[in-house]
C-alpha cells in the first residue's frame, strides 16, 4: 500500500522545525522514517505535511561530555554503537544496538525518533529506564529538559507537548559509586528470529564491595507488556554475592512483575523468558563488575 498524499516540508535547523510545526497543522517530524514511513504505508499514519529534519547537522553527533555522553537526536544507531564514548562508558547502550533490526535500519534509524516513538517492544527502553538520561526538547516556549523516568510516561507515550522536537540526551556515564568496587552491565534480549522485536528483553546493571557482594542492582524488563522495573528482584540481589538460589528468587519475583499482553501459553512463554533472560543478564553484569576486582 501507497502512503496517502502529503507536502514535503524540508528545514535545516531547529528553530525552522519549530517554526514548521507551528504553521502546518496535523504535521509530523520525519527523521529516519523506520517507523513513521511503515505506518504511513499502512494508512496508521496519515499526516498532510511531513517536517523533513534530516539537514539538520547540528543534532548529528555524539560526543563525550565530562560525567555524560552526550547524543543529538539525529544521530543514528550505528552512529552510536560505534561512537568510542558509548563503548567506553555506556557500553550496554552499544550492546542493545547490535540487535536492533538489520543493518538497513541501524543506518537509517535516529536515537530522536525511536525514543519519541517509546515502543516497550524497541530495544532503547529498557537500557534508558536504567540509565535515566536527561531529555531535552524544544518547542514553541523553548527549551526543557527532562529525566527519562518522567519523559516516558507509558506505551507508545512520552511526556512531548505540541510543537516540540527532541534535541539530545546526556547519557551518564556508568562509574562506581562512593560505596561500589566495581560496576558491569549487559542487555540480553529474547527473540524469534535475529533483529526481530523482543518477545522478552532485561537491561541490567550491577555494583559490587571489594568482597564481591552486590550493592546496587537495577533491572528493566521490556518486550512483555508494558516497560517493567521490577524492584524486588532488585532488591533480592542487593548484598549477595549473586549465587544461583538468589537468582532463582530474582527470576521468580521478574516473572510475578510483569504484566504479558497475551493470555495463555505465549503470556507464559514471555513471564518464563522473563525469570530465565533476567538470570543471564544478572550473571554477566556481575561478572563484569567482578573483573576489576
Amino acid at each position: 500500500m501507497y502512503p496517502s498524499q502529503f507536502e514535503h516540508v524540508p528545514v535545516d535547523s531547529v528553530d525552522d522545525a519549530v517554526a514548521a510545526l507551528q504553521e502546518y497543522e496535523d504535521a509530523e517530524l520525519l527523521a529516519g522514517g523506520q517507523s513513521l514511513v511503515p505506518l504511513q504505508k499502512t494508512r496508521f499514519a496519515s499526516p498532510d505535511y511531513l517536517v523533513d529534519i534530516t539537514g539538520i547537522e547540528e543534532l548529528q553527533y555524539v560526543d563525550d561530555a565530562g560525567d555524560a555522553v552526550e547524543v543529538g537526536a539525529l544521530a543514528s544507531h550505528t552512529q552510536i554503537q560505534r561512537a568510542q564514548p558509548v563503548k567506553d562508558h555506556v557500553y550496554l547502550f552499544s550492546e542493545c544496538i547490535g540487535q536492533i533490526a538489520d543493518w538497513p535500519v541501524r543506518n537509517q534509524g535516529t536515537f530522536g525518533g525511536t525514543v519519541a516513538e517509546a515502543d516497550p517492544s524497541g530495544d532503547y527502553l529498557p537500557v534508558l529506564q536504567i540509565l535515566d538520561p536527561e531529555i531535552t526538547l524544544v518547542g514553541p516556549d523553548g527549551e526543557r529538559t527532562v529525566p527519562f523516568e518522567e519523559f516516558y510516561l507509558g506505551m507508545f507515550t512520552v511526556d512531548m507537548e505540541e510543537g516540540e522536537l527532541i534535541t539530545r540526551a546526556r547519557l551518564p556515564k556508568l562509574t562506581p559509586s562512593s560505596d561500589a568496587a566495581g560496576i558491569g552491565s549487559t542487555y540480553k534480549k529474547h527473540a524469534e528470529r535475529s533483529g526481530d522485536y523482543a518477545l522478552a528483553s532485561v537491561a541490567a546493571i550491577v555494583e559490587v564491595d571489594d568482597a564481591g557482594d552486590v550493592t546496587d542492582a537495577r533491572l528493566s524488563v521490556g518486550g512483555v507488556g508494558p516497560l517493567t522495573r521490577p524492584e524486588e528482584a532488585e532488591s533480592l540481589v542487593e548484598g549477595t554475592d549473586l549465587d544461583d538460589d538468589v537468582l532463582a528468587e530474582a527470576a521468580a519475583a521478574v516473572r510475578e512483575a510483569v504484566l504479558p499482553d497475551e493470555e495463555g501459553p505465549e503470556g507464559d512463554y514471555k513471564e518464563a523468558m522473563a525469570g530465565e533472560f533476567t538470570e543471564r543478564a544478572l550473571e554477566t553484569a556481575y561478572e563484569r563488575a567482578t573483573e576489576s576486582i
